[in-house]
C-alpha cells in the first residue's frame, strides 16, 4: 500500500465515521418526515430563485455577502489523518508517512475550494440577477474568500489545539481582527475592481498558508500536532450531533477532582421553605450551574434563535424561527431535566410524584421567561434597525 492508498482509505474511514454518527441520531421517521421534505422543499425554492429573486432577497446589500462569508472563514483545519497508532509503525516508515500527510494537507487545500464553489453556487442567483454581476468576479471572489481561509486554518495551526477555556478565547482575538481587517480591504478591493489589489492579496494569503504549513508538509517531527489537529476535527462534529441527541447515551467528560466545588461549597440551602418540589429545584439549580455545558447549551439555543429574528427578513421566517427555537429549548430542558434528576440513580425512584412534576414545570416555565423576552428585544431591535438604516 503506498501513501496516496493510505490516505484514502482514512479519508474514506473518516466520512464513514462520520456517517455512522448521524445514522445513529437520524432515525428512519426523522429522515422521512423531516430530512427528505427539507431537501425537496429546498431544491424547489432554490429552482425557483433563479426565475424570480423573493422580495426580501433584493434589499440585501453586497456586504451582507462578505459578512455572511467571514462566518464561514472559521472552523477548520489543515489535516494529515494520522492516527494514534502511526507513532508506533508508520514514523519507521517516513516515506510512506510523509507522503500520506502531505496528501492530507492538498485535500484540505483542494476541500476548501470545493467549499468556496458549493457557497458560491448557493448564492449564484442573488450574484447574478440581484448584484447583474459576472462569472468573473464571482471566481475572484471566491478565490478571496479561500484564500483567507486557507491563511486562518494555517495560522490555527500554529496554535495550541488543546488549549482550552478563555485562555483560547483570547488567544483567537488577535486572529478575529486581522482576518476581520483583511476581508475588510478585500471588500474594498472588490466594490471598486482593483484587481491588482485583489490579486495581490490572494497571492499574499496563499504564500503566507503554504509558508506557515510547510513545517508539517515536509517533517514527520509534528506528528504531536498533527494527531491533536486531526482528534480535534474528528471529534468537532461529533460532539456537535450528539448534542443534539436527546436520547444517544454519551459519555461523560472527565472533570478535574475538587476538595470542594466552586458553587455551593458548604451545601448551603437555595430555598427556606423545603418541599419535595423546591428540593428538585434546588438539585437542578445545583447541578447545572456547576457545570459549564449545561449554561453554555442554554445562551446558545437563545443567542441562534435571537440572531435569527434579528438577520432573517421576511416575518414569516421570524416566526417559524421563534416558534422552533421555543419547541427545541422546551424539548432541551426537559431532556436536562431528566439528565439530572430523572434519570440519577438517588432520585429516579421519586420520579412518579407529584413534586417531581411541580419542580420540572416551574424550571421550564421560569428558562423561558428570559428566553421570550430576549427574542421579542430582537424583534423589535431588528424594526428599529429597519426603520433607521435603510439596507436592511
Amino acid at each position: 500500500m503506498n501513501s496516496w492508498q493510505l490516505l484514502f482509505k482514512r479519508i474514506s474511514q473518516n466520512w464513514k465515521q462520520q456517517f455512522a454518527v448521524v445514522k445513529r441520531v437520524v432515525d428512519w421517521t426523522v429522515l422521512v418526515y423531516l430530512v427528505i421534505p427539507t431537501i425537496v422543499i429546498s431544491f424547489f425554492i432554490y429552482q425557483s430563485w433563479w426565475i424570480q429573486i423573493p422580495g426580501w432577497m433584493r434589499i440585501l446589500p453586497l456586504s451582507a455577502i462578505f459578512v455572511l462569508f467571514f462566518l464561514f472563514l472559521w472552523g477548520d483545519h489543515f489535516l494529515t489523518y494520522v492516527r494514534e497508532a502511526d507513532r508506533i509503525f508508520l514514523r519507521k516508515k517516513e516515506k510512506l508517512f510523509l507522503g500520506m500527510k502531505r496528501g492530507g494537507i492538498i485535500y484540505s487545500y483542494a476541500f476548501q475550494w470545493w467549499s468556496a464553489a458549493t457557497l458560491c453556487l448557493f448564492i449564484a442567483p442573488l450574484w447574478f440577477i440581484h448584484f447583474d454581476l459576472q462569472v468573473g468576479q464571482l471566481i475572484l471572489f471566491a478565490a478571496l474568500w479561500v484564500s483567507l481561509k486557507w491563511f486562518i486554518m494555517a495560522v490555527k495551526g500554529k496554535l495550541d489545539v488543546e488549549l482550552r477555556g478563555w485562555r483560547s478565547l483570547l488567544r483567537g482575538i488577535p486572529l478575529f481582527i486581522g482576518a476581520a481587517i483583511i476581508w475588510t480591504w478585500c471588500y474594498k478591493a472588490f466594490i471598486n475592481d482593483n484587481i491588482l489589489m485583489i490579486a495581490t492579496l490572494i497571492f499574499i494569503n496563499t504564500i503566507v498558508s503554504i509558508w506557515l504549513v510547510r513545517s508539517r508538509f515536509t517533517s514527520v517531527h509534528t506528528f504531536e500536532k498533527d494527531l491533536a489537529i486531526d482528534e480535534l476535527e474528528k471529534n468537532k462534529y461529533m460532539e456537535i450531533i450528539f448534542g443534539l441527541s436527546m436520547d444517544m447515551e454519551k459519555m461523560p467528560k472527565p472533570v478535574p477532582v475538587r476538595n470542594s466545588p466552586r458553587l455551593y461549597s458548604k451545601s448551603n440551602r437555595i430555598f427556606k421553605n423545603r418541599t419535595p418540589k423546591n428540593g428538585f429545584i434546588e438539585l437542578f439549580i445545583k447541578a447545572t450551574t456547576r457545570n459549564i455545558e449545561y449554561i453554555i447549551g442554554y445562551f446558545q439555543i437563545m443567542g441562534v434563535t435571537s440572531a435569527a429574528m434579528v438577520i432573517l427578513p421576511p416575518i414569516w421566517l421570524k416566526v417559524t424561527m421563534a416558534s422552533l427555537g421555543t419547541i427545541f429549548l422546551l424539548i432541551w430542558l426537559g431532556s436536562v431535566w431528566h439528565k439530572v434528576i430523572g434519570s440519577h440513580s438517588f432520585t429516579k425512584k421519586y420520579a412518579s410524584e407529584e413534586g417531581y412534576f411541580e419542580g420540572k414545570k416551574m424550571v421550564t416555565t421560569v428558562l423561558a421567561i428570559p428566553f421570550i423576552i430576549i427574542i421579542c428585544c430582537s424583534f423589535i431591535i431588528n424594526i428599529w434597525i429597519r426603520n433607521h438604516f435603510f439596507f436592511f
